[in-house]
Order: structure tokens, then C-alpha cells, then sequence
């Protein structure tokens, strides 16, 4: 077998700190007593680098009172006791919002882990569950009102089961509902249908609509009379559910004071089930996603571990990486890859794309196409001579700051919204071209596989309208993919003094 003796040599000691609890700082203070000089800055140095003196590695096996290396239980076996220790020295405390953050890209399934399985509610058009299945999980179901994306889910992944059932069992008298609605379906007739037991679906994931949430429109939350009380529906399933660990998606919006009964509602009732929680609101452009997308996510997880989010894979530039580190409570050992593009993604896109049954695209009039010959990568309508504005857009009222602005094609796109397809509705003006997105554009930003078909009931091409919503509301796969992969490990992760500790800080200050 061919070994990286220099990664085995690193993980051995950064293993046997871990086993310990013993960080840099207490690393110096225990080589000093042995006469040794070194500094917190120097030992991270080292362990990042993962390049060392035998004469340090003894050093610090003598400092920790290590008198026999097992190396056989090391050697050959890397991956396990990477494993243990709940995630050793891949797992990271931010002094900055209190949260932790797991190194999960190395991470590889252990053997005697079996195939996790996850119920997806408000599907869409499925984007939440490409990334989880990239993450190894197994689809049991996806509860999803919309014909369309259903319609979608269909196509692309035929072994999904999805819930349309219209007719309602109950007390021996059937009722008709809509399809899919989730006001109308019970936790158990989820567990039925997939032929599951309560408490033994290891994973629940969902975003309840959005708009009621966002910063853009009335913002009335829970008080929107068509979706604002969504998340009720959420934390109903997961009480009759019972899944082993749930993810709760939405706006960045939603952690607003005005809508801060929603998270505590969602905590009260949750944290009461024996689920640990943390919540934050993440980027999709760190996770490798093409566009610049900041969502709520909400982990809980059965048992006294408190969940921990993916540590971000990609960033802006060094010193955006740096500030971030500044703080973690240790060092990385890898550098972060830059974000991807807009230029990027549409390089990914094939010759022929426009040929597709889902290809959609906005058409403009020749007075629009004018106006944007005078936008710039970067700007918007603002720059318009006063004489080609249309009167909203000169009376000063419309504050906008990306309304009809052409996209940097050298940086991860602005937020794709539902009308990303139309130039007046944000920045969708085309990088290179002067027209809005297409539909395969929109999908390729938001990081859905170009295999991904979308589908449009009674149609056998696609809506703007449709194609706007199926892309626009989704999860990026690549942000869920992270996720996954986290949860994964940390559904395999044993309690520990230090995890009981640290969840019962966090947890009281929500």
C-alpha cells in the first residue's frame, strides 16, 4: 500500500491532541515544562503543514506522556480515526456567532454505516434532494403542491416517490384534497407510504415557501394568509415523524425581529423532542455554488451533540478567508478554493443548449435592448441617460440597487430570484449579451446538474413563469450536498463531555 507517511505522522499527533482536548495553547505550555520553546503560532504552523522533525513529534509524545505508539491501529487505517472523537481536529468553534463548523469534504462513509434516508417536504423542483443524494443519501419521499415540479421530479428521478395522492382516508370516510398539500397530509400517511417506521428515517429537509420572509415585497411572514404559517406544517411532521435529524431552510430574511416568533416557535416545539439545534445563515457561493445566495438554515439533531454547518470550501479572496479564521478556535489545514463565476458556470453549458423542451427566454423590445447597451458589468438602470428611463425610474422613488443591472461575469451571480428571467426585476441582464437569462441559465447558476430536465404541466415546452419558479425557489444541490455530507457524519458521531458542554451554552442563549 502506498502511505503519505508525512499525513500519517500529522494525523497521529493531531489525533492524540484531540484524544486529550489539548489545543495549541496547552500544547506550548506542556513542552515548556519539558524545557522545549515553542509558540501557538509556530505549532499550528507545523500541523497545517503537516511537515515536522521526528525530534518535535517525540518531543510532543514526551510533553502529552505518550510512552508507546500503537502505530498499527493508525497505519492502513486513516479514515476510521479520522472518525472518532467526534470529528477531531476537523471540527472548528466561531467565537464570532457561536457556532461550529465540520471539515467534511475528506470524510469518507464508514463500513458499518448504512445507507441514511431522508423525506423531502416542499420539494420544488428538487434541488435540495440532488445535493443530498450526491451526499449518499437515499430519497424516501418528496411532498410537493406544485403539478409542475412534480411533474419534474418525475422525469429526472423515476425511484423517487412522490406524494399526490388526492383522496384522503380518515375514520373509514374518504375526502378529496389537493395533491401534495401539506396542510393535508399526516405524518403517518408519509411513514405508510414509504413503508417506514417512526423515528427510523434518518433525515426530514424542507423550506417552507419563502416569500412571506423575504426582504423583497410586503415581508408579512407569518401573517400571510397563503404561506406564512408553512413552517407550522414542518414542525408538525417532524413530531410525527421523529427523523434522527432535520434541516429547515429559508430566507436570511427570517431571522428578522419582526419575525423572530418564528424561529422561537420552531425551538421551543423542536428542542422539546430531545433534538439538539443550531441555526445560521450561510452562502451558497462558499460551497462552490456559481451565485452569491445567503439562506436560513435551521439542524437539529436527536441527541446532546450540537449540530455543527460545513465549513466553507470556497471563498472570495485571502483576505476575506483570513478574517473568517481569525475566528475559528484552530487553524484549517487546507486553503479554500476561489468562488465560482458566472463565467465559470456558462462555460459548462453546451453548444446545442437552446434546443431543449425547458429552454425559455424573455423577449425584449428594441427600446429595452437600447438601454441596455449603456449598462455595464456591475451597473444598473442609474447610469441611463434621463431621457431612455421609463417615469418609475426617474422620479428618485425607486431605490433598487440591482434593478436592470448586468451581471460581473467574474464573480458568483447575484441571488436567482423566481424572475430571474426578466432584466427589470434585478441584476439579469446577461454578462456578454444584451438580453435577460434564459431558463438554462437560471438552472446552471443555481448549480442543478445540465442533465436536470424541467418540466411544465400541460406543456410539452416551458413557461417563463414555471421555469422562474421551479429554478428560482430551489436549494442549490452543491449547498445541500455540504449539508448532507455534515449531517452524515455527525448522525454517526458518539457524545462526548466536551460536545454535552458546548450544546448546553449554545443552546441557552437561543
Amino acid at each position: 500500500m502506498n502511505y503519505s507517511w508525512k499525513l500519517k505522522a500529522k494525523e497521529i499527533l493531531k489525533h492524540e491532541l484531540s484524544q486529550r482536548e489539548i489545543n495549541a495553547v496547552d500544547l506550548v505550555k506542556l513542552l515548556k515544562a519539558i524545557d522545549v520553546i515553542e509558540t501557538k503560532n509556530s505549532i499550528d504552523s507545523k500541523l497545517s503543514r503537516g511537515t515536522f522533525s521526528a525530534v518535535f513529534f517525540i518531543q510532543c509524545m514526551k510533553a502529552l506522556g505518550i510512552k508507546n505508539i500503537p502505530l498499527d491501529e493508525y497505519i492502513g487505517n486513516q479514515n476510521e480515526f479520522k472518525e472518532t472523537a467526534n470529528g477531531g481536529n476537523q471540527l472548528f468553534f466561531s467565537s464570532k456567532d457561536g457556532i461550529r463548523y465540520l471539515n467534511a469534504t475528506d470524510f469518507i462513509k464508514s463500513p458499518n454505516n448504512d445507507e441514511p434516508t431522508v423525506i423531502s417536504l416542499f420539494s420544488g423542483a428538487g434541488g435540495f434532494d440532488i445535493g443530498l443524494e450526491q451526499a449518499g443519501f437515499k430519497t424516501l419521499a418528496c411532498i410537493e403542491i406544485d403539478k409542475s415540479c412534480r411533474l419534474t421530479l418525475e422525469h429526472n428521478r423515476p425511484e423517487w416517490k412522490v406524494f399526490d395522492k388526492d383522496i384522503k382516508i380518515e375514520k373509514d370516510q374518504t375526502s378529496k384534497r389537493v395533491p401534495g398539500d401539506i396542510r393535508d397530509i399526516s405524518p403517518q400517511e408519509i411513514l405508510d407510504f414509504v413503508n417506514a417506521e417512526k423515528g427510523k428515517v434518518s433525515l426530514v429537509v424542507g423550506g417552507a415557501p419563502c416569500q412571506p420572509f423575504s426582504n423583497m415585497g410586503k415581508r408579512e411572514g407569518r401573517n400571510n394568509e397563503k404561506n406564512g404559517d408553512l413552517f407550522l406544517e414542518f414542525v408538525k411532521m417532524i413530531k410525527g415523524i421523529e427523523p434522527k435529524s432535520f434541516i429547515f431552510e429559508n430566507v436570511a430574511g427570517i431571522t428578522q425581529s419582526k419575525h423572530s416568533s418564528v424561529i422561537k416557535y420552531m425551538i421551543d416545539n423542536l428542542s422539546g423532542l430531545g433534538y439538539n439545534l443550531s441555526f445560521t445563515t450561510l452562502n451558497s457561493a462558499d460551497y462552490g455554488v456559481p451565485q452569491r445566495r445567503k439562506r436560513f438554515f435551521l439542524v437539529g439533531i436527536q441527541g446532546d451533540t450540537l449540530p455543527a454547518f460545513p465549513l466553507p470550501t470556497h471563498s472570495s479572496d485571502t483576505d476575506s478567508w483570513d478574517r473568517f479564521v481569525t475566528s475559528l478556535d484552530k487553524v484549517p489545514d487546507f486553503k479554500p478554493k476561489p468562488w465560482v463565476t458566472v463565467r465559470d458556470a456558462f462555460g459548462k453549458l453546451k453548444k446545442d443548449y437552446k434546443k431543449r423542451p425547458d429552454y425559455a427566454v424573455m423577449n425584449c423590445t428594441a427600446k429595452v435592448v437600447h438601454r441596455m447597451t449603456f449598462i455595464k458589468p456591475g451597473k444598473n438602470f442609474k447610469v441611463l441617460p434621463m431621457e431612455l428611463r421609463p417615469e418609475c425610474w426617474k422620479n428618485g422613488k425607486h431605490q433598487g440597487q440591482d434593478t436592470f443591472g448586468r451581471m460581473v461575469p467574474d464573480l458568483p451571480s447575484v441571488t436567482i430570484r423566481t424572475a430571474g428571467y426578466n432584466p427589470a426585476k434585478g441584476m439579469y441582464i446577461h454578462p456578454f449579451e444584451n438580453r435577460g437569462l434564459n431558463t438554462i441559465e437560471m438552472a446552471i447558476l443555481q448549480d442543478f446538474p445540465y442533465s436536470w430536465g424541467f418540466k411544465c404541466e400541460k406543456r410539452d415546452g416551458m413557461t417563463l413563469k414555471s421555469g422562474g419558479m421551479q429554478i428560482g425557489n430551489a436549494v442549490p444541490p452543491g449547498m445541500a450536498k455540504a449539508l448532507g455530507q455534515c449531517i452524515r457524519i455527525q448522525l454517526d458521531w458518539v457524545p462526548n463531555e466536551e460536545s454535552e458542554r458546548t450544546s448546553a451554552q449554545l443552546v441557552e442563549a437561543y
